[in-house]
């Protein structure tokens, strides 16, 4: 029987500043002094997006995994899921494991939240990854305006097949398999505040005039079969945040963390590895 990579999670929740409970999934660290990766989910997935991910990085690392405000199993509370309000409950998340500067690794969504860290609260990230995502204002707000008015007119089960083949490349789909099974079950069964955090998404700002003067360190990781984002748009950030790098994953689409767990840990680990040997040699 194939081990659950969860089995080495436990669960837990802090107090957002409305008093919501928002929850987040942890695998301890084995000593005081090892990293912490704060890990920020996509648009339509929640903290065991990271599953496969968490399993194959350093078991010594400290791991953290919210679910934003909003979205599963963290309550909505009273405040709008905003892409500053989430950098907000996450900010709060680190001062509350208390073991900040933190390695931050978003995708997509969770990589406008960690942009929105950066400007709010540059000094909790000691490195940060951003996966699939852009650092402009959403350029077809018609398309996010269509998908938000359709979920919750129609809601996500009427809508799975567009969602997979939004999320995922044609490699994951054409394998298909448990895994493949796994996500469009759990895409059928979205949560019905999801509409909400769309909303939030297609409204974002842009981050362009911030990028030249981000100093923190950056991984940037595309998918080649991406349908949602282009690797050009990961490019357009490494080119203009200095000491940058870009990867970009061949057979992904734009879900690495799930279609290419492994090597999105390597990739990440690899980075992370390198920062701190930076750090300790200045």
């Amino acid at each position: 029987m194939t081990p659950n990579p969860l089995d080495s999670v436990s669960s837990a929740s802090y107090q957002g500043s409305d008093g919501a409970a928002l929850h987040f999934l942890e695998r301890p660290a084995r000593n005081i002094a090892a990293e912490t990766v704060v890990f920020l989910p996509s648009l339509f997935f929640g903290s065991t997006m990271f599953a496969d991910v968490l399993n194959a990085m350093p078991a010594e690392w400290r791991l953290v995994c919210p679910d934003h405000r909003g979205q599963g199993r963290s309550e909505s509370g009273t405040l709008r899921p905003t892409m500053g309000q989430l950098a907000s409950d996450t900010a709060a998340l680190i001062d509350a494991l208390g073991s900040e500067p933190v390695h931050v690794v978003g995708s997509s969504m969770g990589g406008y939240v960690a942009l929105e860290l950066i400007s709010q609260r540059p000094e909790l990230l000691r490195s940060c990854v951003l996966s699939c995502c852009t650092a402009e204002a959403e350029q077809q707000p018609e398309r996010f305006e269509a998908l938000e008015a359709s979920l919750r007119q129609q809601g996500a089960a009427a809508m799975v097949e567009a969602l997979v083949a939004t999320m995922f490349g044609t490699r994951f789909i054409e394998d298909g398999g448990e895994a493949l099974a796994h996500w469009r079950a759990h895409l059928a069964a979205i949560d019905p505040r999801i509409p909400d955090a769309v909303h939030e998404v297609f409204a974002r700002r842009s981050y362009v005039d911030m990028l030249r003067e981000i100093r923190t360190p950056m991984l940037l990781v595309s998918g080649a079969l991406d349908r949602a984002k282009n690797p050009a748009d990961m490019q357009f950030i490494a080119d203009r945040v200095k000491g940058s790098r870009h990867v970009v994953m061949d057979d992904s689409g734009h879900t690495p963390p799930i279609e290419e767990p492994e090597r999105f840990a390597r990739e990440v680990t690899r980075f992370i590895a390198s920062t701190t040997l930076r750090e300790s040699t200045h």
